[in-house]
């Protein structure tokens, strides 16, 4: 394809060549890409029976923010990761929140053609080292689709002392999860968006692969923490709410943070009748389920701090206060372990 900027090429590193397509083995859709054509992510091209990426180190996001914004509430509480995102998703979500980079106006194929700008992994960490970063996170739109350049990313980060996080779907294959975990990843957020039936019709994809890769992360030794952005009508009923925090609890151990995000209408939402946020009331609700089989469980988009802060399982005091994105208060000892009772409560 002549409007393929080639700086931004980086071949992929899992796919299978066929006689009449390659296949891209990055993410579960696993996709058969015919000569010069483009996969469902349209990150990804055939180009003489290669599969490349042809978004590595084209980041149009780049902010510098609290580990809490991820959200990760367990791992390394107050510290400020250099979080970037580039074009593409291989979800459908009608809801979604980032969708001017993840599903763009343009062809991303056009975007890149036009883009002079090129961050290279060793000029990322150069930036996060400057600005006082702990860690890197790569999130916005899916970051499986940066996956090449992560590997990089995150070798150079650990040399640097940097942690690593991923805030995903978590639809990568298999083989992607060990070698993101080889590399040096350090822990991720995964998105549950609801039951099986809801991923399947509004995203596109199966649940249980989702739930697979959450637990290989958790055996691999990431800290794992779960997300549920709570849609009215869609994933709020109680069945869908108590089903989800249990499997957290008997897969990932009831020790796992639960995230119920509120949510605001994006993107497509008013096409499916949605046109005010999720009623508090569906997200007290969920909350008072969640707990049940969980240790801890937070209200996102809420901004009270009572759904915000962490309480020691053990002896219920408050050990890290939150207020908005920021910490105001914690007492947790060196090692990450409630300062009143000894219970070990987070990474620090």
């Amino acid at each position: 394809m002549d409007k393929i900027n080639p700086k931004f090429l980086k071949k992929g590193l899992f796919q299978k060549k066929s006689n009449d397509s390659t296949q891209c083995l990055t993410c579960e859709r696993k996709c058969k890409i015919p000569l010069d054509e483009t996969g469902y992510c349209q990150t990804r091209i055939n180009l003489n029976g290669d599969i490349y990426s042809f978004v590595y180190g084209l980041i149009p996001s780049l902010s510098f923010n609290p580990i809490e914004k991820k959200p990760l509430y367990h791992f390394y509480p107050g510290s400020i990761a250099i979080t970037i995102g580039t074009y593409g998703c291989n979800f459908s979500c009608f809801w979604c929140q980032n969708h001017q980079i993840s599903h763009p106006n343009r062809e991303i194929s056009e975007i890149q053609s036009e883009s002079d700008e090129f961050l290279s992994p060793e000029k990322l960490i150069e930036i996060a080292s400057k600005n006082n970063c702990q860690g890197t996170s790569i999130s916005f739109n899916e970051p499986t689709l940066l996956f090449e350049y992560s590997l990089e990313v995150f070798k150079l980060a650990k040399a640097k002392g940097l942690y690593n996080t991923y805030i995903t779907n978590g639809y990568m294959t298999e083989p992607v999860v060990r070698e993101l975990v080889k590399c040096g990843l350090d822990a991720v957020n995964i998105d549950i968006k609801g039951d099986a039936n809801m991923v399947r019709k509004y995203c596109g994809a199966d649940v249980e692969k989702v739930w697979r890769n959450a637990k290989l992360f958790k055996n691999l030794g990431v800290h794992v923490e779960i997300t549920t952005l709570l849609i009215e009508n869609y994933n709020t009923n109680n069945e869908t709410v108590r089903e989800i925090s249990q499997r957290i609890s008997n897969d990932l151990g009831k020790n796992t943070p639960y995230h119920l995000s509120r949510f605001f209408p994006h993107y497509k939402s008013h096409d499916y009748g949605l046109f005010d946020p999720t009623p508090k009331e569906s997200l007290y609700n969920a909350y008072r389920i969640a707990k049940e089989p969980l240790e801890y469980v937070y209200l996102g988009n809420l901004y009270q701090s009572k759904y915000e802060s962490t309480y020691c399982p053990n002896c219920s005091r408050i050990v890290i206060e939150r207020a908005g994105l920021g910490i105001k208060n914690h007492h947790l000892d060196p090692y990450g372990n409630c300062k009143f009772c000894g219970y070990f409560i987070s990474k620090i």
